[in-house]
């Protein structure tokens, strides 16, 4: 028995090896599966975007960036919205709100600059909202007893079980919306746009100074509940405001719960979101991602029955009169680096990829249509003009290049004149843009196409703009760009985020074109939310910055150099004019008139000359989809438009899938190596197995 013992674990020895490593291969297979979503995940109607840091704030009265937008609007519906497919002219129709507001002529008494009490004319304004608003469920609305446990959970990083019922929405949460707009410790941009037109504005602003969080209990002046209807309010005006209805087509104006304020405190309310929108956040881990899911407590509403013309053929309507939103989630992946995107893009793990220098000769043929590889995988190219600008700024607070004197004025034209933006364009964007000559874009009323900014690109020759930029330079001080003070070339620092290799790129060409005329450029990097805090403080010097428009009216562009819109608001520059920002308040109260348009290009004619800007270009925006990725209709004002997408989640689980075949060359390889070692090894316990069994048997005999 024990012989043939022997003689049966050698006969499968070496069947049993190939066994393992083919059983090892199979293993190691069925784990090399790249998907980088949890199981089952991307096989739902989840839509897949992607950031590039964490938002610094998703607090709706301070927020301002167009990543943060993109979440905020999702969760904060204003009074308005824009049509999701309307254009040429844009229209804002009805979101939150019940009805057109009214508006009426309104007099009220003030005091003039000698102290004595005079009558004047200003606008009320009605807004009724619906009644059928409710805000998210949210630790916030437990009650007070449960609060506590509540919040020492979300502290250690975790959610609590039970949260509170989400209460209605009234009036009275718009209300305390504008109150906090007017408290100067929330630092919300847009508080300049109301600060000089609503009656009371500053006064009350001020109370916050002596009352602290008490004067939230009290009146505001200029925006006013009905007293005979919970879901009414009044804004009053000193002054005819027509962008008024666009303001509140912002989230500046959503309803706010003032216990979830208090709740979260104002730091942590700016990553715990508490609103009434289509989707409500389920996940916030920085670094990574960002989770957005239906809210089951919002309002009801539709995708749009009509659109523009062919909006029919492309298949815009083919959800028309559907409940919104269409997806279920909104992930947003936080990605630091372009060519990680691109990657998880081109294996189908994200729905949409933005098309720059890393993947542009892949993706465009030299006519400028999509490449066949594209193609073949059913992706859709699409160029979309904006209704924006890019520019590059000098903060007018320096020292050294800021001031108003003849001689700084043209040490900072001298600088504008060593830009060369269609170089840029041709460089960077591929032709994709229009270089700038001031701050008003395409499509804008006050835009003129053939105005040529004396400081931009004047003789239509770049080397005698140089030329032209060294005479400045000298006569700025600054002979061949060196620093008579201390006999080196003066220094530029240039603030920026460029931390992946395309932007590090961007920064070095700026940097040389300016370092043509003599001066030194120095890049100062730092993360997105350094930088934001940089120009909060008015630490920087020169900038590279865009504006999106919030709303289409030259108005909500040349406010960018109003004086009074100073940091925290737009006015990046912190340029300040008297003359401009007198012609600036006659210009934006009036509608669109040759009168409108004669006051708008003396704007121009004094900001040129001051040059706190260096125009750059208006970008057309270049942007990649999956076939299976529907209702792609750029917006270029809009940041709401992820509720109107879907996916058809089956297509992109088999696209996924037949992208993402397993390499099992390198596999067998392994096999191969395995089994070649495990026959020498199979030989050697064999010849022993056989010396042994032989022992055996001659014991027997004996």
């Amino acid at each position: 028995m024990k012989a043939n013992s022997f003689i049966m674990r050698k006969n499968i020895l070496l069947p049993l090896t190939l066994l393992y490593a083919i059983g090892g291969m199979g293993l190691f297979a069925g784990g090399c599966g790249n998907n980088p979503y949890p199981a089952g995940e991307s096989a739902g109607n989840t839509l897949y975007r992607t950031l590039t840091d964490d938002p610094k704030s998703l607090d709706p009265t301070f927020s301002y960036t167009v990543d943060e937008a993109n979440i905020c609007d999702l969760i904060y519906p204003s009074f308005y919205k824009y049509h999701y497919l309307k254009r040429e002219p844009f229209q804002i129709v009805l979101n939150i709100g019940a009805k057109e507001p009214v508006r009426q002529p309104y007099t009220f008494t003030q005091k003039d600059k000698d102290g004595k009490e005079v009558t004047v004319q200003g606008e009320k304004y009605s807004f009724t909202i619906r009644n059928d608003l409710k805000y998210q469920e949210d630790a916030s609305f437990l009650p007070k007893e449960e609060q506590e446990k509540a919040r020492k959970i979300i502290a250690e990083g975790g959610k609590p079980e039970k949260l509170g019922p989400g209460r209605a929405i009234t009036a009275a949460d718009i209300v305390y919306s504008f109150k906090r707009m007017a408290d100067p410790e929330t630092h919300c941009p847009v508080a300049p746009f109301f600060s000089d037109k609503v009656i009371g504005w500053n006064e009350y602003s001020a109370g916050f100074e002596t009352e602290k969080a008490a004067n939230y209990d009290k009146e505001m002046a200029g925006v006013q509940l009905d007293p005979n209807d919970p879901y009414t309010f009044h804004i009053l005006l000193n002054q005819p405001y027509p962008q008024l209805k666009y303001l509140m087509a912002m989230h500046f104006t959503t309803p706010q719960a003032r216990e979830a304020v208090e709740f979260y405190g104002k730091d942590e309310y700016a990553r715990h979101p508490v609103g009434c929108g289509p989707y409500k956040m389920e996940e916030f881990k920085p670094k990574q991602r960002i989770v957005l899911v239906k809210n089951p407590n919002r309002h009801k509403d539709f995708y749009p029955t009509e659109g523009a013309p062919g909006d029919q053929e492309k298949g815009l309507l083919a959800d028309a009169g559907k409940e919104l939103p269409l997806a279920d989630k909104v992930i947003y992946n936080i990605l630091k680096e372009d060519v990680t995107s691109w990657n998880l893009f081109q294996q189908g793990y994200l729905d949409a990829a933005s098309v720059g220098r890393i993947n542009y000769q892949q993706v465009v043929t030299t006519s400028g249509g999509l490449s066949e590889e594209m193609k073949a995988k059913g992706i859709v190219l699409r160029k979309d003009p904006g209704v924006n600008i890019y520019y590059l700024a000098f903060n007018m607070s320096d020292p050294v290049f800021g001031g108003y004197t003849e001689k700084k004025r043209k040490l900072r034209q001298a600088i504008s004149l060593s830009i060369n933006a269609q170089e840029y364009i041709d460089v960077l964007l591929q032709g994709n843009g229009l270089p700038a000559e001031w701050l008003v874009p395409p499509s804008v009323f006050g835009y003129d196409p053939d105005f040529k900014n004396p400081y931009r690109n004047p003789t239509g020759n770049y080397e005698k703009n140089l030329e032209k930029a060294k005479q400045l330079l000298k006569e700025a001080g600054y002979p061949d760009g060196v620093d008579p003070t201390t006999k080196q070339k003066l220094v530029l620092h240039y603030d920026n985020v460029a931390t992946s290799p395309e932007a590090q790129q961007q920064v070095g060409i700026i940097s040389k074109m300016i370092e043509r005329i003599g001066l030194k450029v120095e890049s100062r990097t730092t993360r997105s939310n350094v930088f934001q805090d940089k120009l909060l403080k008015g630490q920087h010097q020169f900038i590279f910055y865009g504006w999106f428009a919030d709303y289409p009216d030259p108005e909500n562009f040349v406010f960018l150099l109003y004086g009074p819109n100073e940091k925290p608001g737009p006015n990046s520059a912190d340029y300040k004019n008297k003359e401009y920002d007198k012609i600036f308040e006659q210009m934006r109260s009036m509608n669109d008139s040759p009168e409108r348009l004669a006051l708008i290009q003396k704007l121009r004619e004094i900001s040129v000359e001051d040059c706190p800007w260096i125009p750059l270009y208006h970008p057309v925006s270049m942007s990649l989809n999956h076939s299976w990725l529907k209702n792609v209709k750029a917006h270029p004002i809009a940041n709401d438009w992820n509720m109107y997408r879907s996916v058809d989640a089956e297509e992109r689980v088999r696209k996924q899938r037949e992208w993402n075949q397993p390499n099992y060359l390198p596999l067998i390889a392994l096999v191969v190596l395995l089994i070649g070692g495990a026959i020498p090894a199979a030989q050697v316990v064999r010849n022993r197995i056989n010396r042994k069994v032989r022992r055996d048997i001659g014991g027997l005999k004996s």
